[in-house]
């Protein structure tokens, strides 16, 4: 399955003194193709030498059942971010920053990645959005 772009452009890159707070984020409106099994959607860009500290955003309410989770991460790990979160099912906040993410540093530019790491029952009628807010600092 091909990987769906649901961002418009690249994200700015490092500006500014190090250390200096920088938030990427982007908000998304989902397709039902970002639903099926391990369907991914990048969300959105960091640049390179960005260092993670937090995780903060919404989540639309993408499934009409109880089946869908979701993982957010990237190229190299699914689940970084967060893993397998029932979310999706009914909308709410961003779950907690995963231990693997906390403190990462992107060696590259890196497209952070939504999965549907399992499938929702069905895809609710009006298109739901998501907003994703990667907050850190530049090495």
């Amino acid at each position: 399955m091909a990987l769906r772009v649901g961002y418009r452009q690249p994200q700015v890159g490092g500006q500014g003194f190090a250390r200096t707070k920088k938030v990427f984020g982007n908000t998304i409106t989902h397709q039902a193709a970002d639903v099926v099994l391990n369907a991914q959607t990048a969300v959105l860009r960091v640049p390179r030498g960005f260092i993670l500290t937090g995780l903060l955003g919404s989540i639309g309410d993408l499934d009409t059942g109880t089946t869908l989770t979701l993982s957010l991460g990237d190229a190299g790990s699914n689940n970084r971010f967060f893993s397998a979160s029932t979310i999706g099912q009914a909308g709410g906040a961003v779950p907690a920053l995963a231990a693997t993410g906390l403190l990462y540093e992107f060696t590259d530019d890196t497209d952070i990645l939504l999965t549907a790491a399992a499938a929702a029952t069905a895809f609710p009628a009006a298109g739901a959005t998501s907003t994703i807010l990667m907050e850190g600092y530049m090495k």
